[in-house]
């Protein structure tokens, strides 16, 4: 009876995990739930004949992900777009990831610690029902647009299970080891960070191939190890290249600070019950300086532990690299856009090392006091686990949710404003939301974009646009230039690009409220070319051009404008022709010829570019003078 009691535990803190996210089965889409599925009219079309497309070619415009998106398709095939399907399906994935944690943790405890074998089902059962009831784990489950953490973890933990089962004895067992390979495939064919699978899996094989006897050690076996580092390597080229949230590189002390700042703020969750949230300050964070001193001691730590592994087996040493190592490719190494640094679904598979490392650590206390500071803590977590998943009732209830606890965070304020406030006239409170964001830049943009929906509408009512155009110019000479932190804080950047967004659909809905004043079209495709949205521009400016109401002395303006417009839309020959009809102008717009150069350039054409440059610069110069 007492050797299935570990199994007894582990069960309880599953059954405890899923009572917790059963909660959650009828709630509705949830942001980018919409997205990936109700509105992928690309993937709704795809007929069982053609999954194979799956894998050559992304079916959205963020991610390649084949194995996630063939999830999603044999979900709608099966029960259509019910919410509570494919959440039930995230439930049974995250239930299968539960004896992987158990065998693998088993596996590792009896390698690295021989002599305490006795104690590695309850040691494993331990950190099986820590996992289990992690709050972080929350968002992976019950959010539908999180399936690709369950399903890589699930697959990943699947490798870790072959990779361990592939020593054997004295020698090395290919099948196992092929199977590993394959399993972390379908990982990172799930989601692409789980990449860094592949350096624990070729840690683990080095390790087993330096416990051999020197005189039985055969070198072939290192290509194994090898083999997993070079699959991640061309996976990792796929990936990127199919990656649509890149971010823009920038080398300063910032960057070093964001990592071990997103370092520290994860390990922070992944040992404290705390409230959990869906976007976290990181930048913003009163604690910013305690997350650094965090994210250098655990990377140190790390470093310490990875020295010593090679030398000495510590299961200490090994969970605490593996942890760093699944950290990641969350620190920003490779920046990406983003709108939280830090997120719990990042935590997805991290937790087992760090829960790992905490029974390590307590199975130096005597069993009396160790038994009590694991079921408090687990305790703690479970608590949360249950509270948490009411949070994702709907988008707004989950912005309500973190507003609360980060009333001044710009992200927050500005999906409440635009999503909600706003879209109901709800004027005075979208002010006051915008009033208490603790960044400035954040909260000049806010309170002006706020301003301009409110005149936009109050146009829309009294037939005159004047005010309107007033605050989306003001508006528009503040968003037009991001701010120095976008350059390295990827939050303040997607902020910054969402609110170009929102600042675009204005002028589009005074264009629709005006339709034939073309003062607010040549306005509105002045302030859509000034902040980058070309083909935007292209469409008002084209208009504008082909109205008769246009003043004589605008037309060439408008269509250098337009040229410079086509030309950054691909669209040369149009460009050219546009810009030779603004030189026919009476009088001509001599600035032509800058936006020629240009163009010469990008044709290859040098030394006609060169003539436009120094055409452009004379002309300049004279009208300077």
């Amino acid at each position: 009876m007492m050797q299935h009691a570990p199994l007894a535990v582990v069960l309880l803190a599953a059954l405890v995990a899923m009572a917790a996210y059963v909660q959650a089965l009828n709630y509705p889409f949830v942001s980018d739930d919409l997205y990936y599925l109700p509105e992928n009219a690309k993937l709704l079309g795809l007929h069982f004949a053609e999954l194979y497309r799956l894998f050559i070619e992304p079916y959205n415009q963020i991610e390649f992900l084949p194995l996630r998106d063939l999830s999603y398709w044999f979900d709608i095939a099966l029960f259509g777009l019910n919410p509570a399907a494919f959440r039930a399906h995230n439930i049974m994935l995250y239930a299968l990831c539960l004896p992987l944690v158990y065998g693998v943790t088993l596996g590792l405890w009896r390698y690295f610690r021989p002599a305490d074998e006795a104690s590695a089902p309850w040691a494993a059962a331990t950190v099986t029902a820590l996992f289990a009831l992690h709050p972080a784990h929350v968002e992976s489950v019950v959010w539908i647009s999180s399936r690709k953490d369950v399903l890589s973890v699930m697959f990943s933990l699947l490798a870790l299970w072959f990779a361990l089962h592939a020593r054997r004895g004295p020698g090395f067992s290919a099948r196992f080891a092929t199977a590993a390979l394959v399993a972390l495939l379908a990982a990172m064919l799930s989601k692409a960070t789980a990449l860094v699978v592949a350096p624990v899996i070729a840690m683990l094989w080095l390790m087993f191939w330096l416990d051999a006897a020197k005189q039985s050690r055969r070198y072939a076996t290192l290509l194994w190890p090898a083999a997993s580092l070079l699959l991640v390597m061309c996976a990792a080229l796929i990936f990127t290249a199919n990656s649509s949230v890149k971010g823009p590189a920038y080398f300063g002390i910032e960057t070093v600070t964001r990592l071990l700042a997103v370092l520290g703020e994860l390990v922070r969750l992944v040992i404290t019950p705390e409230s959990r949230h869906f976007l976290y300050p990181v930048f913003e964070d009163p604690l910013f300086y305690v997350m650094v001193a965090a994210g250098v001691a655990v990377l140190i730590a790390a470093a310490v532990g990875a020295v010593l592994l090679l030398r000495r087996r510590s299961l200490a040493g090994f969970a605490l690299v593996v942890f760093v190592l699944l950290c990641m490719p969350y620190t920003q190494l490779i920046p990406y856009v983003t709108f939280s640094l830090v997120s719990d679904r990042f935590l997805t598979l991290a937790v087992w090392p760090a829960m790992l490392l905490l029974v390590l650590l307590a199975w130096r206390m005597k069993p009396v006091p160790r038994a009590a500071l694991l079921i408090i803590f687990a305790l703690a977590l479970g608590f949360q686990t249950i509270e948490r998943p009411r949070d994702w009732s709907s988008y707004e209830a989950l912005i309500d949710h973190d507003a609360a606890g980060y009333p001044g965070y710009y992200p927050l304020a500005y999906q409440k404003i635009t999503r909600y406030q706003l879209p109901q006239g709800l004027y005075r409170e979208a002010t006051e939301r915008a009033d208490k964001v603790t960044v400035a830049v954040a909260r000049d943009a806010l309170v002006k974009l706020v301003e301009s929906y409110r005149a936009m509408h109050e146009a829309a009512q009294n037939g005159d646009p004047r005010d309107a155009l007033l605050r989306l110019r003001n508006l528009e000479s503040l968003l037009k230039q991001a701010p120095a932190q976008a350059a390295w804080n990827p939050p303040m950047l997607h902020f910054w690009n969402n609110s170009l967004g929102s600042f675009a659909l204005e002028w589009q809905y005074l264009v629709k409220s005006f339709p034939n004043d073309m003062t607010v079209r040549y306005n509105a495709g002045l302030s859509l070319f000034n902040i980058n949205r070309y083909a935007e521009a292209v469409e008002q400016l084209g208009a504008v051009m082909a109205s008769q109401q246009l003043p004589e002395h605008l037309r060439g303006t408008t269509l250098v404008l337009l040229g410079a417009a086509l030309l950054n839309t691909g669209r040369s020959v149009e460009a050219e022709m546009r810009l030779n009809s603004a030189l026919q102008q009476s009088p001509p717009d001599f600035r032509a010829y800058c936006v020629f150069s240009e163009l010469y350039k990008k044709a290859g054409r040098l030394n006609e570019a060169a003539s436009a440059e120094a055409e452009c610069r004379n002309h300049m110069q004279g009208a300077a003078q």
